[in-house]
Parts: structure tokens; sequence; C-alpha cells
């Protein structure tokens, strides 16, 4: 904060030093100058000492995902829930009713499948509705809980110390992240081409 407040008062000073007896006058435009100035002085002090800063992380929201059943004829090899490419069928008609007991079926927390575009799919479910992601913009790590699945978004910010020449709010955030946490178990089944260890 510090360096804000000298930025403006230096440029302050030289414009007084220039402008002299027209100094009031020009005040707009000592204001936008000052401003500038402080504005890329922050800023390249910020980056140039960020790379040295601690970082923590937050979670924005958490969502708790709901179990859900599949046909098991929908599913190839022994991966937990992931719907055969030949399929293509749309994500709701790869789910059946928890109280069909007609056809044969597999619980799990989320299930992979192939759109319309041939890219992987995760689906998933909370309350009364299902979503899905692409599985190259999401993460996927164990839960801590062999039953509860959730979903989170997390960001990594940086934690400078406590200071008064870095102001924290005028540091950028570092990443944003989403990650679906499953059981371990489930998270056993996954290949290991989609399991990818979260950057934070």
């Amino acid at each position: 904060m510090y360096i804000f407040i000298l930025s403006i008062l230096l440029v302050s000073f030289i414009s007084l030093c220039f402008f002299k007896k027209r100094f009031w006058e020009n005040r707009y435009l000592v204001l936008l100058i000052s401003g500038c100035v402080a504005l890329v002085v922050t800023l390249t002090t910020n980056y140039a000492t960020r790379g040295n800063l601690d970082k923590k992380v937050g979670t924005i929201w958490e969502k708790p995902m709901n179990l859900l059943s599949i046909n098991d004829s929908l599913l190839i090899n022994d991966f937990n829930l992931t719907v055969d490419k030949e399929l293509e069928l749309t994500f709701n008609d790869h789910l059946t009713s928890k109280d069909d007991t007609i056809v044969m079926k597999r619980y799990g927390s989320y299930v992979l499948y192939y759109g319309s575009d041939n890219s992987l799919k995760i689906g998933y479910a909370w309350g009364d509705k299902l979503k899905y992601e692409y599985v190259k913009n999401v993460y996927i790590a164990p839960s801590q809980s062999d039953t509860v699945a959730y979903f989170t978004k997390l960001k990594q910010n940086y934690n400078p110390e406590p200071n008064y020449w870095m102001a924290g709010f005028s540091l950028p955030r570092v990443q944003t992240v989403k990650c679906f946490y499953i059981p371990p178990k489930e998270y056993a089944a996954l290949p290991d081409s989609l399991i990818r260890k979260l950057p934070l």
C-alpha cells in the first residue's frame, strides 16, 4: 500500500515543480497521471515479487454428489460406470431408477461417457439435476471417505505476510480449478489416462 501512496505523492510533487502556479488548474491531469503511475508501479512490484510469495488454497463452493445407477449392459470392461463409446446415447438415457429391478445395474458417484462430438465427459448429479463436464477441464481425486463424493471449485491465491508495502487484494488469483472427489474404490477403477494430480 505504501508503494501506491508514495507513487501518488512523488508524481504530485514533480507536477507541482513543473506546473507551479498552474498546478490547481491542471489538478485533473495530475490526478490522472498519478493514478496511472501508481497502478503501473503497483502491478510491476506485484509481478516482480509474487514468485517468492506463499500460496493458499480456498474453496469457492462444494456440492455433494448423489449416487447414480446405470444399466450393466451399457458398460464396457471393468471401469466403474464407463459408458460404451459406440452407443452415443444422451446422458439421461444412461440412467435407471434405483427402484428398477428388471435390469442389472451398477451404482457409483459418476458416469464417464462419450458425447456426440467424440469427447469424453463426466456425468454427475446433485439434488434432482444431472450435470456434465469435459474431463479435460476437471480434476479427479480420491475422497477422504469411502462413501462420500463431492464436486468442488477451488481457488489458489497468493498469501503475502502482512506488511504495509503490498496489499493482498492487489495480487491476482493464481488459478481456479474444478475437482471431483470420489470414493477411493471408484478412483482406483479409473484409467490412468484420466488421473491427474491437482496442481495446488
